[in-house]
């Protein structure tokens, strides 16, 4: 299993062995929910189109594919005294004074990468969070030797060069119909933040609550896809009577994984992974 540069909560290594059982061939792979790019590392499709509402996210990957030495030496920079509190939140200050800067300033997009990187392996379990203001406000993770990913860096922008991957930022409500209209013959799958098991699970999408509207919103961009253009759809998310539900248009298929990421406990959790039932035209969730 090729590991991605990135720790991410949700991250697939654990569930790739069931996800390759229930990915279609096609010819390209469309993610509007790339996450850390483990499903991107360790499929064999001619093409990708890589997409996520984090637009810090898709900086960092567009700049380890196109400034890969650039970005491993900003990045080897920041490990090399970077592990201690002081600095760790001297830096995530200056993370969030560039993230304003990076569309139009390439050395700031490239900073903000180098950022990017350090905060993930600093910070408290790989996560990404935001305050309201958009701030990044993960803490400091006290981890006693942090590891330096190069390798998977260089992994990653090998075949995101290969394959000419593309990396979108945006919601999946514009990236999934743009996506077809650069690709013929694709699969889309989707690892959108699950559904929770509980009341105090539940996930926010960078800072902002994705809703049971928006997993049927999902369900029906997915089924225009499909309708209108024959793309077939695979899908991910926790095992709960609201995926069933919400998602009752795809096929399931039940699992048990070990949990990645808990503050508490890496407990089993049960997961479903679906494909969209392609047997007729399929009418719109409401």
């Amino acid at each position: 299993m090729i590991k991605s540069p990135l720790k991410w909560a949700g991250g697939k290594t654990r569930v790739m062995p069931q996800l390759l059982k229930h990915l279609p061939k096609a010819d390209c792979l469309i993610e509007p929910f790339v996450g850390s790019g483990t499903v991107f590392m360790n499929t064999e499709y001619r093409c990708y189109v890589l997409c996520d509402s984090n637009l810090n996210l898709i900086n960092f990957f567009r700049q380890l594919t196109g400034r890969l030495e650039d970005t491993i030496a900003g990045c080897r920079w920041l490990f090399k005294d970077g592990n201690n509190a002081d600095e760790y939140y001297k830096r995530r200050a200056e993370f969030n004074s560039l993230t304003q800067k990076a569309d139009s300033d390439p050395d700031a997009a490239l900073l903000l990468a180098s950022y990017f990187l350090y905060l993930n392996r600093h910070g408290y379990n790989g996560l990404y969070r935001v305050n309201q203001k958009g701030e990044f406000n993960v803490p400091f993770g006290k981890y006693a030797e942090p590891y330096f990913p190069e390798e998977e860096m260089r992994l990653f922008a090998e075949k995101a060069n290969d394959t000419k991957a593309i990396f979108i930022h945006g919601d999946f409500r514009q990236t999934i119909p743009y996506g077809m209209q650069l690709a013929y013959d694709a699969v889309i799958y989707c690892d959108p933040p699950y559904l929770p098991v509980s009341d105090t699970a539940n996930f926010t999408a960078y800072g902002k609550p994705f809703t049971q509207d928006d997993h049927t919103d999902l369900v029906n961009t997915l089924l225009a896809a499909h309708n209108q253009h024959g793309v077939r759809s695979v899908i991910s998310n926790s095992d709960t009577p609201e995926t069933r539900d919400i998602y009752s248009a795809f096929a399931l298929h039940s699992f048990r994984v070990r949990r990645s990421v808990s503050a508490k406990r890496r407990d089993m959790a049960g997961e479903v992974i679906g494909a969209l039932r392609i047997s007729r035209k399929s009418k719109k969730v409401a």
